[in-house]
């Protein structure tokens, strides 16, 4: 195992500050920043027509935020980006490309303090606005995490609500905090009746919704983090990574549908969930001791929702898991924030399938930089979004390596 850091240093913030100004370091490598006056952050990607489109935020100078979105060649060119957002802050989620090449974005809208709604905004290939549906209960946190588009076309917004299910076996007033929350909308953002699928679903406790998934078949299988006790478990709760399988109206498929992963020991917070090349899925999240030591968690289940293995990375400093994804060789790249001298560095690594740390990487300065999203593309090669601050700036920063993690062929 071993270790490589970039560094972003001063000589390259005062020649570095727009995507329209930056050389890349390589033809196929490079890490490009995109941004205008004040602050911006890089969240989600995914590719789009030869090239990707980077999701983000904005900040004003009055503290507003907005949508970021660019949109880019393969070599991290921007072809056009906007921001879009009126007199509510909104931050950014997740992005996807639905069944008409249409761009659909997931975000949480601020009503008030306190109250918070998700909401799906729809732009065209040009970067121009659709439409956009706005969800949420008075007065309460609606938060999204996760956006999916279905194999018939329409969109799914998981996350969690305060909007607990009262009405729920063992509700609990002084413990039941947050519930899973999953709002399915048709492609022309037309909401689905609660009859037709499952909005609120939980436990008497902590249930959140962080990612959820189609199978092959149709069904759904949702993932998140829960204090909800196993069963025949007496230690005190603690926060567990869950998932559960659901039918077509996003209703659990049996009378126990949970399986929780972790130890009674350590928080365990879920991340994210992708596919793995076994119409499987790989869950990702963040063990924390009880001396406060952060590694990523991770959990591969098969297509019949049977553990296949988990693992625990050990690495040198403490990381915050971001995102999982299964390599072209079986093993798994993952993605996150590593703590290193009070400050944060994009962190990326590859493990083997039975999670032994084979390399890993970090990207940044001195000030704290912050991962977003990743992929890989078909030859190997690593795309990854996130935040790197320049001097008193953040921008949204595009970051291509080789298989390896590194910025040179």
């Amino acid at each position: 195992m071993y270790v490589i850091t970039y560094l972003v240093g001063i000589g390259m913030v005062m020649s570095c500050e727009t995507s329209s100004s930056v050389e890349p370091r390589f033809e196929d490598y490079f890490i490009k920043y995109h941004g205008g006056d004040g602050n911006q952050v890089g969240v989600a990607l995914v590719e789009y027509n030869d090239g990707f489109v980077l999701l983000g935020n904005s900040t004003l100078l009055n503290g507003r935020s907005k949508l970021f979105v660019v949109y880019t060649d393969a070599l991290g060119n921007e072809v056009w980006s906007d921001t879009f957002g009126g007199d509510l802050s909104v931050n950014a989620v997740d992005v996807a490309i639905d069944n008409d090449n249409n761009i659909v974005i997931a975000s949480n809208i601020e009503i008030a303090p306190g109250d918070l709604d998700l909401m799906f905004f729809k732009i065209n290939p040009n970067g121009e606005k659709l439409d956009s549906l706005i969800f949420g209960a008075p007065g309460h946190r609606d938060v999204a995490n996760n956006l999916l588009i279905t194999a018939n076309g329409d969109y799914v917004i998981t996350g969690y609500t305060t909007n607990v299910d009262r009405t729920k076996p063992g509700y609990d007033p002084n413990t039941d905090f947050e519930d899973i929350l999953s709002i399915r909308v048709t492609s022309a953002l037309e909401l689905y009746e609660p009859a037709n699928w499952r909005r609120i679903y939980g436990f008497s406790g902590i249930d959140r919704g962080v990612g959820l998934v189609q199978k092959e078949n149709g069904s759904f299988l949702f993932f998140g983090t829960t204090d909800r006790i196993p069963t025949g478990s007496t230690p005190p709760p603690e926060l567990n990574m869950f998932m559960f399988p659901a039918g077509s109206d996003g209703v659990a498929t049996s009378a126990s549908p949970f399986q929780w992963f972790g130890s009674s020991q350590a928080d365990e917070n879920g991340a994210s969930i992708s596919s793995t090349a076994t119409q499987g899925f790989a869950m990702i999240g963040t063990s924390e001791e009880s001396n406060a030591t952060t590694n990523p968690f991770f959990v591969v289940v098969g297509a019949s929702d049977n553990l296949i293995n988990s693992a625990l990375v050990s690495t040198v400093n403490n990381v915050e898991s971001v995102a999982i994804v299964q390599d072209n060789l079986g093993g798994f790249l993952i993605l996150g924030n590593e703590q290193v001298n009070n400050a944060s560095n994009i962190f990326l690594a590859r493990t083997s399938f039975n999670g032994v740390l084979e390399w890993n990487r970090s990207f940044g300065g001195t000030d704290n930089d912050f991962a977003g999203s990743l992929l890989e593309l078909p030859d190997g090669a690593i795309v990854m979004v996130g935040t790197i601050q320049l001097e008193n700036q953040t921008k949204l920063t595009l970051i291509k390596t080789t298989s390896q993690g590194l910025l040179s062929p």
